[in-house]
């Protein structure tokens, strides 16, 4: 009995528990920051200016998915193996090299947006006013510094200035617009700017932390390939995944009604929560599964970080029972429907979380990237047909029926791969 009270203490107290914590503390926060941002916009905006906001933010959201392109993961990978190798010159080059690439890519589609702002603003931001595809740019350049450097924190063990650097966009966001509001009429170039300005903190901070001396490195042509080379099952995983992720709530509205999509949404936010945990937990696995270059000490590590996948489970599975009263404290009786969509969706997660250590030794341990990228083909298949077919059945539960059967699947998948592989 001793020997398991101590291995249930070793596994909470660990470097790895710490770090999730940490990091989903981190996480928790930046996305309070964020509901209290949305909320004071919903109150000082028109629902008219509120939904050409929402519009630019989800395509910036969405430029920020795409030119990732699986750069930020190959990072941490071969970071965290040149740091592991004590070799700070390779950590350094390999750092740069992906700073360059990010800067590149965001540069980029960036400027295809200013070359065609009519068309974006008309087709994606459901405006006539061009200005706000040129704040998309812009935005989107600024935020190069906050989507890059936490994961080099990240490989450097610097977990809590990682969640810093997250805040130091969240909380100043929220500050500027209250403060420029006193001054400024409070509307939709008011809230642009307020997210563009905001941009700027998290560029002195990031560089403080990190240094500017990767910088004057020399990157070698080998870092970019091998960079790109790693990434680029993953970077097609990314793109799809940040398209899928958002069919539900697209879909929902083109195949129900408005009031079926506020509650879905109300569901889909509380339950987001679990999604940042189990990214969280992924990070720090991330870091770890990297440095290994012993089949038998992975193997180890990968059952030892399943376990800590059980009280996050467990955690859902307490939040399934008391979903009702959670809901109708936090939104009241309107949203009484969002209930039941809440609990299938929680549920959905559930294999979602089991897979998280599967997925991240694919990625980091046996380094096949590859095989995480084939499957987003099938993921996105699977999303945009389960949603039409369970969205006619079951309305807002639809979504969730569908994320449940893609998340099984792929906890299946990334289990099968891992068994083979570290049982022979």
């Amino acid at each position: 009995m001793k020997k398991y009270i101590n291995k249930i203490k070793f596994l909470l107290f660990s470097d790895t528990s710490r770090d999730t914590v940490i990091l989903f503390i981190g996480n928790s926060f930046s996305a309070l920051f964020g509901f209290i941002f949305i909320y004071i916009l919903t109150r000082k905006l028109t629902v008219d200016e509120f939904g050409v906001f929402s519009a630019a933010a989800n395509l910036i959201i969405i430029i920020s998915s795409f030119t990732d392109i699986g750069i930020t993961t190959a990072m941490i990978n071969f970071v965290s193996t040149k740091l592991g190798n004590n070799d700070k010159s390779g950590a350094s080059r390999y750092l740069k090299a992906s700073f360059v690439i990010r800067l590149i890519s965001i540069l980029v589609v960036s400027g295809i947006v200013v070359l065609i702002p009519k068309f974006v603003s008309v087709n994606l931001l459901a405006t006539s006013d061009i200005s706000v595809s040129y704040w998309v740019s812009i935005i989107s350049i600024g935020l190069t510094a906050w989507l890059t450097l936490p994961y080099a924190m990240m490989a450097y063990k610097k977990f809590w200035q990682s969640v810093i650097l997250d805040w130091s966009l969240g909380i100043p966001r929220i500050l500027i617009f209250l403060g420029l509001a006193t001054i400024l009429p409070t509307n939709l170039n008011l809230a642009l700017m307020s997210y563009g300005l905001s941009t700027i903190l998290p560029i002195f901070f990031g560089f403080s932390v990190i240094g500017i001396s990767f910088l004057k490195v020399k990157a070698l042509k080998k870092d970019y390939f091998d960079l790109v080379k790693f990434s680029g099952w993953l970077g097609v995983n990314r793109i799809i995944s940040s398209i899928s992720g958002r069919l539900d709530v697209t879909m929902l509205a083109s195949l129900t009604t408005a009031g079926i999509v506020g509650q879905y949404s109300i569901a889909s936010r509380l339950s987001s929560f679990v999604i940042v945990l189990s990214s969280s937990l992924g990070s720090v696995l991330s870091t770890r599964f990297a440095r290994f270059n012993n089949k038998e000490e992975e193997k180890k590590y990968l059952i030892k970080s399943t376990l800590f996948t059980i009280p996050i489970v467990l955690g859902v599975i307490l939040w399934i029972v008391i979903a009702k009263p959670f809901v109708l404290i936090l939104f009241g009786d309107k949203y009484l429907e969002s209930v039941k969509i809440l609990q299938y969706l929680l549920f959905s997660m559930i294999p979602f979380v089991f897979s998280t250590p599967a997925v991240t030794a694919i990625v980091h341990s046996i380094r096949k990237p590859i095989y995480i990228g084939v499957f987003s083909f099938v993921q996105i298949a699977m999303v945009f047909i389960f949603n039409i077919y369970f969205t006619n059945l079951y309305s807002g539960i639809g979504p969730a029926i569908t994320f449940l059967i893609t998340n099984s699947v792929l906890a299946i998948y990334s289990w099968i791969i891992v068994f083979k592989y570290y049982g022979n």
